[in-house]
């Protein structure tokens, strides 16, 4: 696991992305779309993390480069984590 996310979030990852899986330890930089995100496992990332977290993620904020890398996607999760903490 990586120090930049828990577990569960690498774990949601690598349960969409049997090829993520494959890999073994989930880096921060690995190119989501090079391990099988397409638009449809984009959604279904979108809702697993949206429910994991008990988050909601605007739509304006769903910039493609937000699904470049786990790192990416975790950053975009932990701001939302955070500001809906706090409010």
């Amino acid at each position: 696991m990586s120090e930049h996310w828990d577990p569960a979030f690498e774990g949601l990852l690598k349960e969409i992305l049997p090829r993520l899986a494959e890999r073994g330890e989930v880096g921060p930089d690995i190119s989501l779309k090079a391990v099988g995100l397409d638009s449809l496992a984009m959604v279904e990332v979108l809702m697993t993390v949206e429910n994991t977290y008990g988050i909601s993620i605007p739509d304006d904020d769903l910039e493609p480069e937000v699904f470049t890398s786990p790192a990416t996607l975790w950053a975009l999760v932990d701001r939302f984590r955070e500001s809906q903490a706090t409010a």
